[in-house]
């Protein structure tokens, strides 16, 4: 890297004197090491005889490459630097946006009065894409139902959801404590996508009746869903956290009681590969707030 630094000062400075000064040597050292580049590479790279000095057509060509090769490694360590650390380093999170609200955002609360300085990204999205932030290496770690059946992830239980009935106030079920499957109006229901997690839940559950997988109404989310619910338009089924996001005294959630449907949300890292201690503080903050025990 130190020769690279010397070709792309000279190419700068166009002085031999003043590209040393800058790289904080003599001039004899800097010619030394243009010599060895050239003598490497069996070529000229700058024209000493010019005034000021100019690089050749080659040495051009080098300090292009010459660019690239040190931009690259300043990122690469920046990034480094970023993560080395928990008390300087950088993590970002990919959640439900249930888990945001009742789990993330608690643990981020205590995590930042410990770290102040290390920098959080929070993205909250839907199971399949939680896992491939992951996979992807854009997020550190995510919290979902899991999605991808790949060796590349892991899969932590970390909160069981069970799943509730949720409905208008105005609706004749919403002062129940609990419901059956049967007195719940198929073509009230609205049904969600079955690219969500919650989705393929549903649809894979034996004890749902198809006319709940596919009613007249459909949403690809579940704020969608309660959005439509608070107006009146129809009820669902969805796992009591994500039934809790909305905080609209309009909405209603009744228990379910022959329905032993559950989603398990998982803490999502990528297999045999660890974390950097900024993950690993925020972790050790989160684990506790998850109902299943860690120990």
């Amino acid at each position: 890297m130190r020769h690279f630094r010397a070709a792309l000062a000279l190419a700068e400075a166009q002085s031999f004197t003043r590209a040393a000064d800058m790289l904080g040597i003599v001039p004899s050292a800097l010619t030394e090491t243009i010599k060895q580049i050239e003598a490497d590479g069996g070529v000229r790279l700058f024209d000493r005889d010019a005034r000021p000095v100019t690089p050749t057509e080659a040495g051009r060509e080098f300090l292009v490459a010459a660019r690239r090769v040190v931009s690259d490694f300043e990122a690469a360590l920046h990034d480094l630097r970023r993560v080395g650390g928990v008390e300087r380093g950088a993590v970002t999170v990919a959640a439900a946006p249930s888990v945001v609200l009742f789990h993330l955002a608690p643990a981020l609360t205590r995590f930042r009065a410990a770290h102040p300085a290390v920098e959080v990204t929070v993205h909250d999205d839907i199971a399949e894409r939680v896992g491939s932030l992951v996979l992807e290496r854009v997020a550190d770690f995510g919290i979902a139902e899991p999605w991808h059946l790949t060796d590349q992830l892991s899969y932590e239980p970390f909160h069981v959801d069970p799943f509730v009935l949720v409905c208008h106030r105005d609706h004749p079920l919403a002062g129940r404590a609990a419901v059956d499957l049967a007195e719940i109006p198929a073509g009230e229901v609205i049904s969600l996508d079955q690219h969500t997690g919650t989705g393929k839940l549903i649809a894979a559950a034996p004890e749902i009746p198809p006319a709940f997988r596919a009613g007249p109404l459909r949403a690809h989310g579940t704020i969608a869903q309660l959005t439509m619910i608070s107006q009146g338009m129809g009820v669902a089924l969805m796992p009591k956290l994500a039934a809790s996001v909305l905080q609209s005294p309009a909405v209603r959630r009744v228990g379910l009681r022959d329905v032993s449907l559950r989603r398990t949300l998982c803490i999502v890292t990528r297999a045999r590969i660890g974390l950097s201690p900024a993950a690993e503080a925020l972790l050790d903050c989160l684990r506790p707030l998850g109902s299943i025990d860690q120990d």
